[in-house]
């Protein structure tokens, strides 16, 4: 084994591994990609050592405390067996009063890079958010801690029926990107845990208690100028854009930019803007990408569209969405009308951009037409980049004021009188049922190409379609969060499996 810095440990504790005759100490540190157990704190021959990843099951034990819940002790996969480390006790009845301090830790650090078992065990439903073919989101409230979770329920069996184990992998990509983009949480929704069951794969995020925007966009038509305030579109797209500088630095595309994944994590604050539903993100480094043809029609990039196997996009695509966003921000409009989704998709394809607005010298002025054209150059190679964009004088009109809001955030969680969560949460469901379709056939020979277009999502507030027609072409929209009903956890006490899953009330309309 090479040498272990333990200066370079991000967490260390004392632990106890019990015995029929005699128990034993450990000095357990958890590092970057793994924790090791030994017994001295600076050893270079540790008794385990485990390295993380997301087969990597470990449960944990419960126990009831006068009026807390701690954590006793957790178990761990090593060399085909199970073992069993429990806290020092004298260091747990000091941790109490920090929701078991130790523990609690230590399970923090190792949320996002291995799999945890016995869900039910750990939180409590409170409501069932949203709903796709594929997976369903719930609140819960930790036991632990008491705070308020997003937790999105993914079926294995939805996984394993795409091609070619395509499914899965999506997962494992979205987890992936997740963690990747965890330090970010002001910019971007946060992963905190993996759990697994028996048929169903879960993803504990943080909560967001404001709405899309697609909904203040709803809002705004009841307001004079029938759009936000020029000075809030501003804040917005600021804030948008200095999202995809992060996440375009590292590498990551999103797929799916439109109002609909742009969420509010405090209510009535628009600084705090965070994209959503990483369902359809990519690494843009890949040789080859899952799914190259996806997105939503009114918002996808012409070279998406227009994609030949031979080619591959860049994070551009999300540069082109993020000019039908501010379109739709400054018009009132959709960039690509139509009154089906075969209608949006053929003009989204067709990608006839039409600038030549009339200036009313608050929305529509010189600086906003100049930004929106670069962001929506056809031409990938000529569009600007996010970081390019913030330089952009439209933004130099934000005002102090706006600015310092920018860097102000969600930090506390509220409950209604009767006891339930009073939160609005845009459904991130996956989206992994993903199959091709073409347009239809009177579109020029050259121009066929397919787009593929999810099967999951039940999408609010589509707004941009106002005719939900018959047409060949499945696209499924999300339930409205007025649809939001109760839900029940089976045999909370149960530790592993899915004999705890979710099991909703809904009834089908």
């Amino acid at each position: 084994m090479e040498y272990i810095a333990y200066t370079d440990a991000k967490f260390q504790f004392l632990g106890t591994r019990k015995h029929f005759f005699r128990d034993k100490q450990y000095y357990v540190s958890v590092f970057e990609d793994c924790f090791i157990m030994g017994n001295t704190c600076d050893t270079q021959s540790p008794k385990y050592k485990i390295s993380f990843d997301l087969n990597i099951k470990l449960n944990w034990d419960l126990k009831k405390q006068e009026n807390n819940v701690i954590i006793q002790s957790f178990v761990f996969p090593y060399k085909n067996s199970f073992k069993t480390l429990y806290a020092n006790h004298d260091d747990l009845m000091k941790q109490l009063q920090y929701f078991n301090l130790i523990f609690v830790r230590f399970k923090e650090l190792l949320g996002q890079s291995v799999t945890y078992e016995g869900i039910g065990d750990l939180y409590l439903p409170i409501l069932q958010i949203g709903k796709g073919s594929s997976a369903k989101v719930y609140s819960a409230q930790n036991i632990l801690n008491q705070n308020i979770y997003a937790i999105k329920a993914i079926e294995k069996s939805f996984l394993n029926k795409t091609e070619k184990g395509s499914g899965l992998a999506a997962y494992k990509m979205e987890v992936q990107i997740l963690k990747i983009l965890s330090p970010y949480s002001q910019n971007f929704l946060t992963l905190k845990e993996i759990f697994e069951g028996d048929h169903t794969f879960y993803l504990v995020t943080d909560y967001l208690e404001g709405t899309t925007l697609s909904e203040e966009i709803e809002k705004a038509k009841n307001l004079p100028d029938h759009r936000l305030p020029m000075q809030t579109i501003r804040v917005l797209m600021y804030k948008l854009l200095t999202s995809l500088v992060l996440l375009h630095e590292n590498n990551i595309i999103h797929r799916d930019l439109k109002p609909d994944n742009l969420m509010f994590a405090k209510k009535n604050d628009y600084s705090s803007l965070v994209l959503v539903d990483f369902g359809l993100a990519t690494l843009e480094t890949l040789d080859k990408f899952l799914f190259p043809k996806c997105g939503t029609p009114g918002y996808v990039a012409p070279e998406v569209l227009n994609l030949n196997y031979e080619n591959k996009y860049t994070t551009k695509v999300d540069i082109f969405s993020s000019g039908c966003i501010l379109y739709k921000l400054l018009t009132g409009k959709s960039i690509f009308a139509g009154k089906t989704f075969d209608d949006v998709l053929r003009a989204n394809k067709k990608c006839y951009i039409d600038l030549d607005l009339p200036f009313d010298h608050v929305y529509i002025t010189d600086l906003s037409l100049n930004l929106l054209g670069q962001l929506l150059n056809k031409n990938s190679k000529q569009r600007i980049s996010a970081r390019q964009a913030l330089c952009h004088p439209f933004f130099d009109q934000i005002n102090e004021h706006s600015t310092q809001a920018l860097s102000t955030f969600i930090t506390n969680v509220k409950f209604s009188q009767n006891g339930n969560l009073n939160l609005q949460c845009e459904e991130w469901t996956s989206r992994y049922d993903i199959e091709e379709y073409q347009v239809n056939s009177e579109m020029k020979e050259d121009e066929q190409n397919t787009i593929t277009i999810p099967q999951t999502k039940r999408c609010s507030l589509m707004s941009e379609v106002q005719s939900l027609t018959r047409s060949p072409m499945k696209f499924y929209q999300k339930e409205p969060l007025s649809a939001i009903r109760f839900f029940k956890f089976i045999d909370l006490a149960s530790p592993k499996g899915d004999s705890n899953e979710i099991i909703s009330n809904d009834l089908q309309s």
